[in-house]
């Protein structure tokens, strides 16, 4: 079945592989990552012989808060009217949001993703800049410094043409060799002698070859 078809199973994966790269480049939005990463100061003064376990599940517990309140609507409606930004939804930028804390320590990465590589920065720097100050006001404690403030992005992180064509190039062809596969299963035409005595239950007497007369 592949030998007799197998023009096509080739043919098929790279047609649909030639579309899918000229749809990611030419008609997918190319979007933008800009981090910037924050420090969660211990609540308590303590030096490193005194740090307990109680306090390590106090700063761990104390990063997951932080991690939920940065992603809150209060900190991202706050930082949109300050850059002034009216074309993005509050909760549009909450989903475009990844807090990720690095390596388990209180160190927090907060990447912003956008179609525009300066105002993922801006959204990124502001957040932090936001949620610095608002902290305070929510823990009462000033714990939170930025370390690193974003930069503009030069690749976009999508699409990925190469990925993309190729899943769709080896999705394509498993999925033309079952068809295939299939159709020649559900076809029951009578092809050689052998299908003769299988369906029919029937003798074979004799074959007529089929060969070419000049």
């Amino acid at each position: 079945m592949i030998r007799k078809k197998f023009v096509f199973i080739i043919l098929i994966p790279i047609l649909v592989s030639v579309i899918t790269a000229l749809g990611s480049v030419f008609f997918i939005s190319p979007v933008y990552e800009a981090s910037s990463t924050l420090y969660i100061i211990s609540q308590n003064t303590v030096s490193e012989e005194d740090v307990t376990y109680n306090e390590l599940l106090k700063n761990q517990q104390l990063v997951k808060d932080y991690r939920e309140l940065i992603k809150s609507k209060q900190i991202v409606k706050t930082a949109l009217e300050e850059l002034k930004i009216t074309d993005i939804s509050p909760d549009e930028l909450s989903k475009n949001i990844t807090v990720t804390s690095k390596n388990d320590t209180r160190v927090l990465e907060i990447s912003v993703k956008d179609t525009y590589p300066v105002r993922s920065m801006e959204l990124s720097n502001k957040i932090c800049e936001v949620f610095a100050k608002k902290s305070i006001n929510i823990t009462k404690i000033a714990n939170v410094s930025i370390v690193d403030a974003a930069e503009v992005p030069k690749t976009p992180v999508k699409p990925k043409p190469l990925l993309y064509t190729s899943i769709a190039f080896l999705t394509s062809l498993c999925a033309t060799i079952g068809v295939f596969y299939l159709f020649e299963i559900l076809n029951e035409t009578i092809k050689t002698s052998e299908d003769i005595g299988t369906y029919l239950e029937l003798n074979v007497l004799g074959t007529i070859p089929s060969f070419k007369i000049k």
